[in-house]
Order: C-alpha cells, then structure tokens, then sequence
C-alpha cells in the first residue's frame, strides 16, 4: 500500500514516467536500426576479378582435370579452347564476334561452390568497369624507356581510377566456364602449380560503343583538372594525346 501511494505521489508519477520514457526511447531506436538494414540484393562488385593478359601462343595455359563434369571426350567451348591457346586475341578473331571486343574475367579457389556463387552474381553492367580498367591499364603500360606513370604523369593513374569508376554501357554477358586445373609455369611457385578450380566468364562489346566510351573517358584527363597530386607536365600531356591518337592499335 505504502509502495502504491509512492506512486501515486507527484514524485512517484514523475519516476514511473521516466521509466517508461527510457524503455520507450529504447523500443524506438531497435525499431529504427532494424527499418535502417532492410534485405537487399547484393550490390557490391564481385571480388578477386582478374584480367589475364595473352597466353604464350607455344603453350596451352592450362593442364585440365576436369572441364564442367564433363566426359574426358567432351569439347571445351570454342571461345574457351581458343581463349586457352591464343589469349583473347583467339576468340576476338573468331566469326562470331567479329566486330566486338572480348573480355574474360577469371577467379581460383580450392572450392567449387565459391566459383559456381560468383558464376551466378556476376553482372557485366555492374562489373565490367574492372576489366576495362585493367585492359586500359595494360595498354598504357606498353611503352619504352620510362615507365608509365613517368611517361604519362598523373594522367595514367587518373585514366585508370576513372575507368574503374566509370558505369560502361552496351556489355552483354555471352558464356561462361569452370576447369579444375593448373596453369603452365615456368618458374617453381608451388601454389600457382597446385590444381584449383577457375572460372572463366566471357564478356563482349561492340567495338565502336567501347571505343567511343574509352576515348571520351580519356579526353576528361588532360581537360579537368587534376585535383590533388602534382600535375602532369606539357610533355607529359603531350604523350598521353598521343597514345590517345592510336589507343586501340592492338587493344
């Protein structure tokens, strides 16, 4: 009874309302941070993409264990079986894509199931900025003397970090693959000769939508300015517009 007049009192309303105001804050704030994460599709670009440069044209790329499950008399797809012996170069010359620009992305991992999740979240819309990112970068890196970024200046970095962040259009996921095998090497790296399992996704793009998208990427660098870092010299401008001129003689 003495508790309930307690109560009742002022001060005792006062206490009870307190307590219910702390109690109501913290329902509030679990109710908030629960609406903050709702389920959602996976958003973010697929890790660990790889872009492999051309193969030795002398060698196969790859001792082969298993192709898909497949039988042992079972053919590899023709864009694949080229892509191994040739590089892109092989299955870029093939009839069929004739016109488009190839792109392989690639990934290893000791377990299957993780190559068949990234065969099915992969997006060309979504990742495919990296692979133009890395071809671009490799066709920056063929040239003589200095090395790029001395050649270039601060436009090779840009040129790359802008092609990484860049949403390209027009990509069109055509095929893709997994073997369980190792790579030929010629040196004594145990991991890299250690049987794993590699997914391959074949990628295309016309010719003319890359080519007008990369070039007008590229003509951004040396027009905007550079922010942070040191800036690019007049020479170093110089050269970049001149690889710009003939930037796709053997993309």
């Amino acid at each position: 009874m003495g508790h309930f007049l307690q109560l009742c009192a002022p001060h005792g309303i006062i206490k009870m309302m307190r307590e219910r105001s702390v109690i109501t804050g913290i329902f509030t704030l679990v109710f908030l941070f629960s609406c903050s994460e709702p389920d959602r599709e996976r958003d973010t670009p697929v890790p660990k993409i790889q872009f492999d440069p051309p193969p030795a044209r002398e060698q196969r790329v790859f001792q082969i264990l298993d192709h898909k499950k497949q039988d042992e008399e079972a053919v590899m797809a023709p864009w694949f079986q080229s892509y191994l012996e040739n590089g892109i170069s092989g299955p870029e010359s093939m009839a069929d894509y004739q016109g488009s620009y190839l792109f392989v992305a690639s990934i290893r991992s000791t377990n299957l199931t993780v190559i068949d999740q990234w065969l099915r979240i992969f997006s060309s819309e979504r990742d495919f900025s990296r692979l133009a990112a890395e071809r671009i970068q490799h066709r920056l890196n063929r040239v003589s003397g200095n090395p790029p970024d001395v050649v270039y200046g601060s436009n090779y970095t840009r040129a790359v970090k802008a092609a990484h962040e860049n949403v390209f259009w027009g990509t069109l996921r055509v095929d893709d693959t997994w073997v369980f095998g190792s790579p030929v090497v010629t040196d004594e790296d145990a991991e890299l000769q250690k049987p794993l399992y590699w997914g391959f996704i074949l990628v295309s793009i016309p010719r003319e939508t890359l080519e007008i998208q990369v070039l007008e990427l590229l003509a951004k660098i040396t027009t905007s300015p550079a922010g942070r870092g040191r800036m690019a010299t007049r020479e170093q401008n110089a050269a970049f517009n001149q690889v710009r001129e003939r930037f796709f003689e053997d993309f």
